[in-house]
C-alpha cells in the first residue's frame, strides 16, 4: 500500500511542469515546459512580446498616381525630351519629424515609371516606439530633393498579429506599398 501511494505521488510530481498536456502556441515542448519562439512568452508561448526594434529591409511602391508627376516641371534642363522628368529617390521620416531616417541610394533618373523598388542599403531600424512612417518619393534636384508624393504608413506593428515578414496596403489614392520587415527581440 505504501509503495502504491509513493508511486502515485512520484507520478504526480514528475508530471507537474510537463508541457505535453499544454499546447505551446508559438514554441515547442521540451518535456518539462514550453520553449518559446523569439518574440513570444508565457507558460504556453501565447503572449506576443513587443520587439526591441523593427528593421525595414525593402520598400516597393506601385500604382503611384500620375497627377503629382504630370503637374510639375522637374528640371530646368530641357536639352532632351526626357531631361525634365523626375530623378526619383526615396526618403523616410518617422511620424511628423522633418528629420530623415533614411535616404535611398537607388536613383531612377529621368523616369516615367510609377513603380519603384528600394532595397540597396535599406536596412534601417526603428527602435522601441513604432510611430507612423512617411515614405516620400522625391525628385533629386539640386540643392535638395523635391517631394513628389508621400505615403503615410501606420500599423506596421500590431501587438497581436504576430511578426509578418511583409505588409502590403494601399493608400487613399490607390498607391500600393509593400514593406519587408525583420524584428529584433
Amino acid at each position: 500500500m505504501r509503495f502504491a501511494v509513493l508511486f502515485f505521488l512520484i507520478s504526480i510530481l514528475t508530471s507537474c511542469g510537463n508541457c505535453e498536456s499544454t499546447d505551446c502556441d508559438n514554441g515547442d515542448c521540451d518535456g518539462r515546459a514550453c520553449v518559446c519562439e523569439d518574440g513570444y512568452g508565457g507558460q504556453s508561448c501565447d503572449s506576443q512580446a513587443k520587439p526591441n526594434a523593427i528593421r525595414i529591409t525593402r520598400v516597393e511602391l506601385n500604382e503611384l498616381p500620375d497627377k503629382p508627376f504630370e503637374s510639375r516641371v522637374w528640371d530646368d534642363d530641357t536639352s532632351t525630351a526626357r531631361s525634365n522628368l523626375p530623378d526619383v529617390m526615396l526618403q523616410v521620416r518617422l511620424g511628423t519629424s522633418q528629420d530623415l531616417t533614411f535616404t535611398s541610394i537607388e536613383r531612377f533618373p529621368d523616369t516615367e515609371a510609377r513603380a519603384f523598388v528600394f532595397e540597396r542599403n535599406m536596412d534601417f531600424k526603428i527602435e522601441n516606439v513604432f510611430p507612423e512612417l512617411r515614405l516620400t518619393v522625391a525628385d533629386l534636384d539640386i540643392p535638395k530633393p523635391t517631394p513628389i508624393y508621400s505615403i503615410i504608413v501606420s500599423g506596421y506593428y500590431n501587438p497581436v498579429n504576430g511578426f509578418p515578414e511583409m505588409i502590403t496596403r494601399k493608400d487613399e489614392n490607390g498607391a500600393e506599398y509593400t514593406l519587408y520587415l525583420e524584428y529584433d527581440h
